[in-house]
């Protein structure tokens, strides 16, 4: 019986141990894959550290590099404006501050470039500040982002030195065309003298002496329109303006060529419309289009000259012959300086025309066929008064 027993006690404690024994791997295996875990938690806490390390670095070079670029605006010796998608002015840098004397912030930038920004007549993308500074306007879209960066830049001193070089450049041409125009000047001189002298003999018969003042004074205005060329060429288009009478205008440009076959009409125009213009720079350039129609213009054929008023500011004049016109290629070249096609002309006609139609702020068309004549337009913005009326008769 006790053998028994004991074989009954040996048999019970085996699960026991088996359950022991399991619990033992079981444990065992927890505690290994534990301290993998932990392992692992302190790879991944390095990584994180590391990741985080970097990232912060990445920020702080970032913001270096935005502090950087921040500076570097603001030191942009130009004025940068930031506009949002609306078009409103959202930042300025140093130099946009110190030209736009006020607070645009929030403002819209079509009202900040109506208050400080001055047009200028004949460039659409350059504009004056009430400092006197030329500026140069350009934009960009953000792409991707919503808004656009408007840039100014100072180019006052480039202007200059464009108006510089192009003054030395009219001087040099002048130079080179002083020689020919020297012969010019002798051929009419010599014939002026030549009339001269022989009005002064007192043997000339009342008729001989009308005719050799008539070609006496056709040569000395012939000299006097080539010096006058010569000058006005020179001024590149920078003359002195003052109010004058319409009506003082045309009995002026009238009386140049009353012996002339001109037939004028507008000479009706009312006292009180007034022009701004320089007078003398404006007869000599109607007078170069007038001696050209007459010069293309056949023995007993007459030249129009039309005076009017186009609107409330434009003032409009039309030369109009039947002479032998201009071909293609000729009206390709008509307002290069020296260029022409007259045997006895300077080339500096049409070129001075369009000088003083620009300094007038005007604009010049022209119309010519060869056989039929030629039509030249000018349309001056000159008329100073508010209450204008068409010029009154044929116009």
């Amino acid at each position: 019986m006790s053998l028994l027993a004991t074989s009954d006690k040996v048999h019970q404690s085996q699960p026991l141990e088996d359950a022991f024994h399991t619990f033992n791997q079981v444990s065992q295996h927890l505690t290994e894959s534990y301290q993998q875990l932990e392992q692992q938690v302190v790879v991944l806490s390095d990584a994180l550290a590391q990741s985080n390390s970097e990232k912060i670095q990445h920020l702080s070079d970032k913001e270096a590099l935005a502090t950087q670029l921040e500076g570097l605006i603001e030191a942009i010796p130009g004025a940068v404006i930031v506009l949002d998608v609306q078009q409103k002015v959202v930042k300025l840098n140093a130099c946009a501050r110190s030209w736009v004397d006020g607070d645009v912030l929030g403002l819209p930038w079509d009202n900040v470039q109506t208050n400080y920004l001055i047009p200028d007549e004949q460039l659409a993308d350059q504009f004056s500040l009430k400092t006197g500074q030329i500026v140069a306007l350009s934009t960009t879209s953000l792409g991707g982002q919503s808004g656009s960066v408007v840039l100014l830049t100072d180019i006052t001193q480039q202007r200059e030195l464009h108006q510089q070089l192009e003054h030395k450049k009219k001087l040099a041409e002048m130079g080179e065309f002083s020689a020919g125009l020297a012969h010019q000047i002798r051929t009419p001189l010599a014939s002026a003298l030549l009339y001269a002298s022989q009005l002064n003999t007192g043997v000339l018969s009342h008729e001989a002496q009308q005719i050799f003042a008539a070609k006496l004074l056709d040569r000395l205005r012939l000299l006097n329109t080539q010096v006058t060329d010569m000058l006005n060429y020179s001024h590149h288009g920078e003359f002195v303006k003052q109010p004058v009478k319409l009506t003082t205008f045309i009995k002026g440009l009238s009386d140049l060529y009353q012996d002339k076959p001109v037939a004028f009409e507008g000479r009706d125009a009312e006292e009180s419309i007034q022009l701004y213009i320089s007078k003398n720079a404006l007869l000599g350039a109607i007078g170069n289009l007038l001696d050209n129609a007459l010069d293309a213009t056949k023995s007993g054929e007459s030249v129009t000259c039309s005076i009017s008023l186009n609107g409330d500011a434009n003032l409009r004049i039309t030369v109009a012959d039947q002479g032998h016109g201009l071909s293609k290629k000729q009206q390709q070249r008509i307002f290069e300086p020296f260029y022409t096609n007259k045997a006895n002309g300077t080339g500096l006609g049409l070129a001075v025309v369009s000088n003083v139609v620009n300094a007038h702020a005007g604009d010049i068309k022209w119309v010519s066929k060869v056989g039929v004549g030629t039509t030249m337009d000018v349309q001056l913005p000159v008329v100073m008064s508010s209450s204008m009326k068409q010029l009154q008769g044929s116009m």
